[in-house]
């Protein structure tokens, strides 16, 4: 690495693997080196204080072992370790992040390799995915932060109606009402009062929320060219617009990725309570076959199978396929699955790894015959990124940009859109560092485009099951996309609309957008009208798969045949084992899933400390921890490597004097509105 001029407070681990190696060509190799050898260098981007140092050997108990140290378990390790008093270990299949990770324009830098990648692929589609021969490819994130580490980091709750179908339909407590507070909790937005609006967003949680610091043009005007459409203008998607066209808030801070490892983890680094095993693949839960209580997680490191007892609960955070994997390993599952592997069978769920859901689309390539397409990333915009943290490399291109219609197909109200377009392009992920001359650009290629149109209700249903009983096979992962022909007659009309948005004035004139020649050019019905089927043929050959897939343990009662889990998390049937990541979501979440992941984190987490967090009455000061006075313990400060989420409650139980507090709410307090927010104007966990 190259140091950077000022002297890091804590000396730099180079943590790998390189991004150099994800581009081709020597020149391009050449350059990429030396300006990653930069960017390792550079203390804000290593972040070398706050690294996650592994642990071999951990010890022989823990209060908590968490399963997976991604999206959601790094959430849920960081929450239950600021208790002092509770031992929290972490099992992560893969390594630490990268530091070069955190260069946002890098995005897609880790997928395709196996030691920070599953790999995973679809078994072969019918109808989808057939220019690569039906496999869809889906990037799963094998490090800590997992997906976090290696996604777009678009900020996207979903919208009410999807939370209060999960109500209605048997999630009891998680109606939009009572899952909003959990999404403030973790959200400290930049960008109060600049377009996003107090009501609907928060400061002082764990995870910075903003727009990146650099757009495109083109990003800039797409959004004009929507206006042009009649679709409305919006800076907030999360707020109190529900469609329309806009360049996206997303998980970073100060030019760099902000991964819930980052925001959860790093601050509780030096905690003594919290241990971190890399390189852990989880083979099963082991469960008591006469009791139902899980007593320990087994996992393979190094070729050798270990074990680790629990004392209070395992938590599963693995994801939509590998935690019904292991659930599965562990003999909990169908009885005729675990009959045809030879598992014996601990507990009998028949919803173990069915319910698969994804969003899916088709991918649409447009050339802009008026724009060359020039290097984004060469020494200039390199030195931008080093110098100040800003330009191409301080984003990820067009793939910020999204927006959200209704189609005809959409529930009626319109607050609920059916529809998201993704866009990509104007990618910093590879350069030799050339640029070129002004004269030279008729002679160069013109720039290409894509547009990703999704269906975001999908009525088809998947499945995830074993392959063999040997942990380190990926599960069989059968999304039967397009089994249902709603989300293909959903992407036909969203498809037109894209096409619609290539035509108009701002970027037909001023970029020459058109499709491109040859693209689709086997399916029938295409040129300067085509036809649906035509729409249809491109949706099953250039499938968008996308990577949201969610409700392999469906939450639900104990009355429903097909829940894995309770509303508390709980896996039906067995003591001291819960699920906390995407695969507990019963319907998938109409937009990107990775903040709802986080707020599913942010529950479980409350779940299983107010299950174990022991209290008791002192004369005078009310409930308090019997770990620590209710000062220390409320104001969810430990000096020992923990932080301060501007008033952010460990076990949000207060004395009543505490009043309508937002960092105090109880989550199961269901008398609580909108009229206490505004009563509280004092409380530094609200920003107006």
């Amino acid at each position: 690495m190259i140091r950077s001029a000022e002297t890091c407070q804590c000396p730099i681990r180079e943590i790998g693997p390189s991004v150099a190696e994800s581009c081709s060509g020597h020149s391009v190799l050449l350059f990429m080196t030396i300006l990653e050898a930069f960017i390792n260098g550079r203390c804000d981007l290593a972040d070398p204080c706050n690294r996650i140092i592994g642990k071999d050997e951990p010890d022989e108990s823990y209060d908590f072992v968490v399963v997976g140290g991604g999206t959601a378990g790094s959430v849920v390790a960081g929450r239950l370790s600021e208790n002092p008093q509770w031992k929290v270990l972490l099992l992560e299949a893969g390594g630490d992040e990268p530091i070069a990770s955190s260069v946002p324009a890098w995005v897609t830098s880790y997928w395709w390799r196996n030691d920070t990648d599953w790999l995973y692929h679809t078994e072969p589609q019918e109808k989808a995915c057939l220019a690569d021969g039906g496999k869809c490819y889906w990037p799963r994130g094998k490090l800590l932060g997992g997906c976090s580490t290696i996604n777009g980091m678009m900020y996207m709750r979903g919208h009410a109606a999807d939370y209060d179908g999960w109500a209605v339909n048997g999630a009891s407590g998680w109606s939009w009402h009572e899952v909003f507070p959990y999404f403030l909790k973790s959200e400290d937005n930049k960008e109060l009062g600049r377009g996003v609006s107090g009501e609907y967003h928060n400061t002082g949680g764990p995870m910075p929320v903003q727009r990146f610091r650099y757009a495109p043009q083109f990003a800039h005007d797409v959004v004009s060219a929507s206006i042009e459409l009649g679709f409305p203008p919006t800076n907030d998607l999360n707020g109190e617009s529900s469609t329309g066209f806009t360049i996206a808030q997303t998980f970073n801070d100060g030019g760099s990725r902000y991964s819930t490892a980052r925001g959860f983890l790093r601050p509780g680094a030096k905690r003594e309570n919290l241990h971190v095993v890399f390189n852990a693949h989880a083979s099963r839960v082991i469960v008591d076959p006469q009791t139902k209580k899980v007593t320990g997680v087994e996992y393979i490191k190094n070729g050798q199978t270990k074990s680790v007892l629990v004392n209070k609960e395992a938590i599963l955070s693995a994801g939509s396929l590998n935690s019904p994997q292991l659930l599965l390993l562990s003999g909990i599952g169908p009885k005729e699955t675990l009959d045809q592997f030879k598992i014996p069978v601990v507990h009998e769920l028949l919803g173990v790894g069915q319910n698969l859901q994804n969003h899916v689309g088709v991918q649409l390539d447009f050339t802009l015959t008026k724009e060359p397409d020039l290097p984004v990333l060469d020494w200039a915009s390199a030195m931008d990124y080093m110098l100040n943290r800003e330009g191409p490399l301080s984003s990820t291109g067009l793939s910020q940009l999204t927006g959200m219609i209704n189609s005809k197909y959409a529930p009626a109200g319109g607050r609920q859109p059916d529809v998201q377009y993704f866009f990509g392009g104007y990618y910093a992920s590879c350069g030799d560092g050339t640029s070129f001359d002004p004269a030279q650009y008729d002679k160069t290629d013109r720039r290409t485009v894509m547009i990703a149109a999704i269906a975001l209700q999908p009525r088809s249903r998947g499945y995830v099951t074993l392959r063999s009983t040997n942990p380190a096979d990926p599960p069989v992962m059968q999304p039967n996309y397009f089994y249902d022909e709603h989300e293909m007659n959903v992407l036909v009309e969203a498809s037109r609309v894209a096409y619609r948005l290539a035509n108009t004035t701002i970027l037909r004139e001023k970029y020459g957008m058109t499709p491109t020649p040859g693209y689709g050019d086997s399916c029938p019905g295409g040129g300067d009208n085509p036809t649906d089927e035509y729409f249809r043929c491109l949706a099953r050959l250039h499938t968008a798969p996308e990577n949201h897939q969610v409700g392999t343990c469906k939450m639900g009662p104990s009355t429903d045949p097909m829940a894995v889990v309770d509303p508390q998390l709980r896996v039906h049937g067995v003591q001291g084992l819960r699920v906390v990541d995407a695969s507990i979501m019963p319907i998938i979440p109409t937009g990107n899933t990775a903040a709802p992941t986080v707020m599913i984190a942010e529950r479980g987490a409350e779940f299983i400390r107010s299950r174990h967090q022991q209290y008791k009455n002192r004369p005078g000061n009310g409930l308090e921890n019997k770990f620590g006075d209710s000062t220390s313990q409320n104001s969810g400060n430990f000096n020992n490597g923990g932080w301060n989420y501007g008033g952010g409650s460990s076990s949000h139980i207060n004395d009543a004097n505490n009043g309508h507090r937002w960092e105090n709410w109880k989550p199961w307090d269901k008398s609580w509105t909108w009229e206490d927010k505004k009563r509280n104007e004092n409380s530094p966990k609200w920003t107006a």
